[in-house]
């Protein structure tokens, strides 16, 4: 499986500095055979500290069709698209909702 389409956030390549210096990316899309996945990207660090004070607060984590990426770049992120369609792993995402947007 190779053909796909993977959509950064609009406002991304003004703000790919901020996204990578906090380490965390909402809103990509990525489009496999006529299926939207909306995905989440993280880095270990961020992500570490996202769990830890959630779990503080009395909460639980979760996050649907996350990615841990070694740093929140285009380039890393774009990587990681290709690997989850390649690996078939995009099986396992939960796919977006086309009537409610989410």
């Amino acid at each position: 499986m190779s053909g796909f389409t993977f959509i950064l956030p609009d406002d991304f390549d003004d703000c790919e500095w901020e996204a990578t210096a906090k380490g965390w990316c909402p809103g990509a899309r990525l489009i496999v055979l006529g299926k939207s996945y909306c995905l989440t990207f993280y880095d270990a660090v961020r992500l570490g500290q996202t769990i830890q004070s959630e779990l503080e607060g009395g909460r639980s984590f979760f996050e649907p069709n996350l990615v841990v990426v070694r740093a929140v770049t285009r380039a890393e992120m774009e990587r990681a698209a290709e690997w989850l369609v390649q690996s078939g792993q995009v099986a396992f995402l939960v796919e977006q909702s086309l009537s409610t947007g989410s």
